[in-house]
């Protein structure tokens, strides 16, 4: 073989065994902190309620790019920008649809200020203009690891402003949280091993956020009351995630790595085939030159 192709051959055995290591790694007992980047994207569907009085819709994020909100002219937070869209049939062929923007903690993914421009619904209201932060957020601590526990508190500042008024209130919202054991859920989007993060209100209602290393995000998200009815949830049916651990979860050169790894493996191939059969091939026979043409004898 050539030593190029056993070069490649090589690295590319390398690689393999890398992979193959980080696949085979044993789960681990703590979720790390999901990376965002703009682009990444999800979806899920919303049952609120039970019986007739069920409501369904969709709720999508795009996560458009990282900048810096300010909270009462003193808190800097960097964050995740992420554009949301909330659609919810009203039946008759009427939809109620708004777009809130959502800021996410760089540091923690907790929700650090919602915006959302909300239309008239059936126009009993004016469009208003409503802004929700908590100064400071809340806090999720990462990594996520089964058994841990904290309470956080926050000022939550609410503004509402129509064409006629604006008005202001604020409470204090104190959450505890823990990390329950992992769970694998299965939602329309498929199935996956979650870290429950459950979230205990004062009040006794709580909410628990399946978080998934794959999705980088919530793969389910179940509203309980105080009994532990559910109430509410939000079940994932697509995402778009590059974010993700180990090799194949990578991105080089704008493509993922599992790519790369496909196209390494062509050229390879290709490599040892062209010198395979360069080294099967006879050698070209030398055949003498051909005998310049004679003159006939002269005569006497």
């Amino acid at each position: 073989m050539h030593t190029l192709a056993r070069f490649l051959v090589f690295g590319l055995a390398l690689l393999l065994i890398a992979s193959l290591g980080l696949a085979l790694q044993p789960a681990k007992a703590s979720m790390d902190r999901p990376t965002w980047s703009a682009g990444n994207f999800w979806v899920y569907n919303i049952s609120s309620g039970s019986g007739p009085a069920t409501v369904t819709g969709t709720f999508r994020m795009d996560v458009s790019g990282t900048e810096t909100v300010t909270l009462n002219g003193t808190g800097f937070y960097p964050s995740y920008r992420v554009a949301s869209d909330l659609k919810i049939p009203l039946g008759g062929g009427l939809t109620f649809e708004v777009f809130p923007v959502i800021w996410f903690s760089v540091d923690t993914l907790a929700v650090v200020k919602i915006q959302a421009v909300v239309p008239p619904i059936l126009n009993l209201t004016t469009q208003t203009t409503v802004v929700i932060a908590g100064s400071p957020p809340q806090t999720i601590q990462w990594p996520l690891t089964a058994g841990a526990t904290w309470s956080s508190s926050t000022v939550v500042w609410t503004s509402s402003m129509n064409a006629t008024r604006t008005t202001w209130s604020h409470a204090t919202l104190s959450t505890t949280f823990s990390v329950q054991s992992d769970a694998t859920i299965t939602v329309p989007a498929g199935t996956f091993s979650t870290t429950p993060l459950k979230e205990l209100s004062a009040n006794g209602t709580y909410t628990t956020n399946f978080w998934s290393a794959q999705v980088g995000n919530w793969v389910r998200v179940g509203s309980y009351n105080r009994t532990g009815q559910n109430s509410q949830n939000f079940n994932l049916t697509s995402y778009g995630y590059t974010g993700g651990p180990g090799f194949f979860g990578s991105i080089i050169l704008g493509l993922p790595a599992w790519i790369w790894l496909i196209l390494l493996v062509v050229i390879v191939v290709a490599i040892i085939g062209f010198f395979a059969v360069r080294r099967r091939k006879p050698p070209a026979v030398m055949m003498p030159p051909p005998m310049p043409p004679q003159e006939p004898p002269m005569g006497p």
